[in-house]
């Protein structure tokens, strides 16, 4: 009889200590670890003795961040959609009618519950005290896609794309569900580049693959134009068209970088997103945003906390400089900054830093779904606290 009372016991111990593992703090649930493997990107691709595999030590790094592309979701996306679930069983919060005043700068729309106003205003006076400190041209769109919260600051202004655009094209590419095994010719270099394409033999082929790799891994200006002109910008247009999005490209591939509003940019980020919740090409690609090798921005401040698929912009000439991002936070939200200022400095990236952080602040304030109990004692004639800023 005492060994059974005894194994009774151990047995509820271990069991409680199994729950309390399971509950771990929110910090840990949003931590996440890139696990990158070799081996599932050569699964990647049919064509696993190519040229280009044998001969580019180069293109061996780039093709190793490729998840595979089978039916189980890729590893960061399963870990996505874990730490949601495990943070919204952690943390529960009365919402309250969103009711902030003041005097801003920026624009707010779309904003109903929040977890806190007081909270939020104090987000909303260090995002004011961000932006009136920037003594460069700045504009930046934030927006959550589950609610369509949106925060603008000259988001309607225009700024120079560079190379945030890669990532829409690419979107386009895979929507039209291109042949990723094509070989295409290197037979033409964009003028100034210092991408590893330029460092290549002419009339060495690669994959459209492996462009699309190098275009968004490491921000080859040749990659990009061989898709370009191979594939065309037509599909990309229209797609522009669809979403609502008011740039486009040259239809022959004359223009490859165009001008943008951050609010138009973010309608494109927000597709992307969209469309790698319902496709394996999308999850791809966002993969490949999230392991691209220039992480200094956005990426830089969020991406011990959250999985960030981004594409940053630089143009020495123009002094220009941006980061658009999609941030799988527990409510996800995209970014699009754009600043005309010397790019990557440890002070040109501050701003991107300082506006993530406080970005996902206000993102972590919004009250996603609206209970039935909150609304019910509500008068139906009652009119709700609307913005004033």
């Amino acid at each position: 009889m005492g060994k059974k009372m005894y194994a009774g016991v151990t047995a509820l111990l271990l069991a409680a200590a199994c729950l309390l593992s399971s509950c771990g703090s929110k910090a840990e649930a949003v931590s996440i670890k890139r696990k990158n493997d070799s081996s599932a990107a050569q699964a990647l691709s049919t064509d696993k003795n190519s040229p280009a595999e044998e001969n580019s030590t180069a293109e061996e790094a780039s093709s190793a961040l490729s998840p595979l592309l089978e039916d189980a979701s890729s590893q960061v996306f399963d870990e996505v959609v874990e730490n949601k679930e495990v943070t919204k069983a952690v943390e529960q919060r009365n919402s309250e009618y969103f009711n902030v005043g003041g005097n801003y700068g920026f624009t707010v729309s779309g904003f109903e519950m929040v977890y806190s106003n007081e909270e939020m205003q104090n987000c909303f006076d260090r995002l004011q005290e961000i932006c009136s400190s920037s003594y460069f041209p700045l504009g930046f769109e934030f927006k959550n896609v589950e609610t369509g919260a949106t925060i603008g600051y000259h988001q309607y202004e225009q700024f120079m794309t560079c190379s945030t655009i890669k990532a829409p094209f690419v979107k386009s590419l895979l929507v039209k569900d291109i042949d990723l095994d094509t070989k295409i010719p290197l037979n033409n270099k964009w003028a100034g580049d210092d991408g590893t394409l330029s460092g290549e033999d002419y009339g060495k082929e690669f994959t459209a693959r492996e462009l699309i790799e190098y275009t968004i891994l490491e921000s080859d200006n040749t990659a990009y134009q061989l898709l370009c002109q191979t594939f065309g910008t037509d599909e990309f247009n229209r797609n522009q068209y669809e979403i609502g999005a008011n740039f486009t490209l040259g239809y022959n591939a004359e223009w490859i970088f165009t001008y943008c509003t951050p609010e138009d940019m973010t309608k494109s980020y927000v597709d992307i997103y969209k469309f790698a919740e319902e496709n394996k090409l999308g999850k791809w690609l966002t993969d490949l945003m999230c392991n691209a090798k220039l992480n200094i921005q956005i990426g830089k401040a969020l991406g011990e906390k959250y999985p960030v698929a981004q594409k940053y912009g630089t143009d020495y000439l123009e002094s220009a400089f941006s980061d658009c991002a999609i941030v799988y936070a527990d409510s996800p939200f995209v970014l699009c900054i754009y600043t005309q200022q010397t790019p990557e400095t440890e002070e040109s990236c501050q701003v991107f830093k300082d506006i993530a952080l406080v970005c996902d602040d206000i993102n972590s304030l919004i009250a996603v779904n609206d209970t039935a109990e909150e609304t019910d004692h509500e008068a139906d004639n009652e009119t709700h606290p609307e913005n004033n800023t």
